[in-house]
């Protein structure tokens, strides 16, 4: 069985690869969405995923203001139980900066983040389950894994499953790259 075959059965869509020309650029306009510095390196005691020396590190990427919501770091808490370091990332339009991606993954938290990993001009639903890439400090290519905002879950406490859904996706594709 190829990887195009377990992913399908996982439900994953393959992966979209970006040309070139479509990786953001460091002048873009400036209301394009952004990332800037870390804002929080955190640990993880549990390691569900294969043991190895270094525990891989995933890129938390989301807004400002809900970096600190009691639901955000449930969120941060319960990605860490899958047994991975995590580095949160704030979203914002001033500054791109490529070295801030020091890690394996990315998730990337609403609809400007959704955008920006994307270049597409649609929203965070529209985009989710379709395994984008980015390039980290390295420049080795990792997965971008796009869900809701933070503030989509306060008001629709419906799609925490498709944010779960979201996440094991994200395990799932680790694994398999792994």
């Amino acid at each position: 069985m190829n990887r195009t075959q377990i992913l399908k059965e996982l439900g994953v869509t393959p992966w979209v690869l970006k040309t070139p020309d479509s990786k953001p650029s460091q002048e873009t306009e400036s209301d394009a969405p952004q990332l800037i510095k870390p804002v929080s390196p955190t640990l993880s005691k549990q390691n569900i995923m294969p043991s190895k020396e270094l525990k891989p590190t995933w890129i938390i990427v989301a807004k400002a203001n809900v970096i600190q919501t009691p639901i955000f770091i449930k969120i941060i808490a319960t990605i860490k139980k899958f047994g991975v370091d995590t580095l949160t990332l704030e979203l914002n339009p001033s500054n791109w900066r490529p070295e801030a991606v020091q890690g394996d993954l990315v998730i990337a938290f609403g609809d400007g983040a959704a955008q920006f990993f994307s270049n597409e001009p649609t929203s965070a639903q529209e985009l989710r389950e379709i395994i984008f890439e980015t390039q980290n400090h390295t420049g080795d290519d990792i997965p971008v894994i796009i869900t809701h905002d933070i503030e989509v879950l306060r008001n629709t406490p419906i799609k925490k499953k498709e944010v779960w859904d979201d996440l094991v996706m994200a395990r799932s594709v680790y694994l398999e790259m792994h």
